[in-house]
């Protein structure tokens, strides 16, 4: 008995031991799966989403699912036959790489909507070696301006009159033109004659659009002048547009602007008019054309330094052929009169320099979202703008390519 008892002394801690072992690998177990169980929770809830209120605030996700995202990233590299740097078409290197743009939108859009107010807004932010020529904050010219650039920064409000009118205010692109900044979204790489000389690039102020049906919108503008952020003068400059669609093919699109543009001067304005016309012609062909008339009083001519009324013609045409959705080609020519250079400095006061440039592009969608543009260009002006060492010359050929990714 008393070695039984002995045993059963010296056993103790063993059976403590099994149970308390026993006990806590139950134990363990059970909070596995307690931890299981919370994770598979987890997963259901973030499931089909990658934010929630836990990591955002309500707010802001509302306001990232109502806003969208876009852009692109472009780079170029072209050569000048002159062997030196070339002028326009926001090419200035020759034989050197280009990190153009990168180009950020973010934005809220808004339909006309007749029944109710709607608020929507719009951001575009670029960076890169093309926003020196299109930089509206900074003065001077090409590579004294800096290399970011706010395109664009306003809201629009739909106002329930009529079928809806929609209200923007802010800074906004031009309603000018058939090309735009993006070249992704022209139909040639390099920009046109028309876009450089005759056009604005922005505006700040207020926007007013209404569409009476499908066939007809009307747009009215008033700003601060003319790729000015802060005026340059006391008074506003205008302008209005007319879109017109005639068919599922054809669109016309009348404009007509005026406004004092000189620094301290609102009684000399500047004034003139656009025709747009786009034609498609069968599911593969689309023809652009875009006429320009303007003139100024009192204007400040470039190499004499007198002052006297300025006129520009300005007269372009596109055709954009898609052989397949990933070959495509673009011809684009462009003829300028300027009447004493104040548009294109091109030469004398008094003179009439005829500016003129033939492209063309060739658009390649090798990847989903890839675009591979080869491009030569020809321009030519009387005044011999242009040089090849010390030469003057009266032409400029370039050939080269862009790449963009857009997302």
């Amino acid at each position: 008995m008393k070695d039984r008892m002995r045993w059963m002394t010296k056993l103790r801690p063993a059976v403590a031991a099994a149970v308390l072992l026993c006990g806590t690998a139950y134990a363990g177990e059970q909070e596995l799966l307690d931890k299981i169980k919370a994770l598979e929770q987890r997963v259901a809830q973030l499931e089909g989403s990658a934010l929630t209120t836990n990591t955002l605030p309500a707010q802001t996700l509302a306001f990232l699912g109502k806003s969208t995202l876009s852009g692109y990233v472009s780079s170029s590299f072209f050569h000048n036959f002159n062997d030196s740097a070339p002028v326009g078409g926001y090419v200035n290197k020759n034989d050197q790489f280009a990190a153009n743009k990168l180009k950020l939108a973010l934005g809220k859009p808004v339909d006309y909507n007749k029944d109710k107010f709607d608020i929507g807004y719009r951001a575009d932010l670029i960076v890169g070696e093309d926003a020196k020529f299109i930089n509206s904050f900074t003065s001077g010219l090409g590579s004294g301006r800096d290399p970011i650039c706010l395109e664009q920064a306003y809201v629009n409000i739909n106002v329930p009159i009529g079928n809806g009118l929609k209200v923007a205010i802010g800074k906004m692109v031009t309603l000018m033109g058939v090309e735009v900044v993006e070249e992704t979204a022209n139909p040639n790489w390099t920009l046109g004659n028309q876009f450089l000389y005759v056009e604005n690039t922005s505006q700040v102020g207020a926007l007013l659009s209404y569409k009476f049906n499908d066939k007809v919108e009307v747009q009215a503008a008033v700003f601060n002048g003319w790729d000015k952020v802060t005026d340059n003068n006391s008074g506003y400059s205008y302008m209005g547009k007319i879109n017109l669609t005639l068919s599922d093919k054809t669109s016309i699109s009348l404009l007509g602007y005026g406004g004092p543009e000189q620094t301290g001067n609102t009684s000399s304005w500047r004034k003139g008019g656009e025709v747009i016309v786009t034609q498609k012609v069968g599911s593969k062909l689309t023809l652009y054309g875009q006429l320009d008339y303007g003139t100024e009083d009192n204007a400040a001519h470039p190499v004499s330094g007198t002052v006297a009324k300025a006129e520009w013609y300005g007269a372009g045409l596109w055709g954009v052929y898609q052989f397949t959705d990933k070959v495509g080609l673009a011809l684009r020519g462009d003829y300028i009169v300027d009447d004493g250079a104040t548009r294109t400095g091109a030469g004398p006061a008094g003179s009439s320099p005829n500016v003129a440039s033939l492209t063309a592009t060739l658009s390649l969608t090798p990847l989903p979202n890839l675009q591979v543009r080869p491009e030569i260009r020809w321009d030519h002006c009387e005044k011999e703008p242009f040089t090849s060492g010390n030469t003057a010359k009266s032409d400029q050929v370039l050939l080269g390519v862009g790449v963009a990714y857009v997302f």
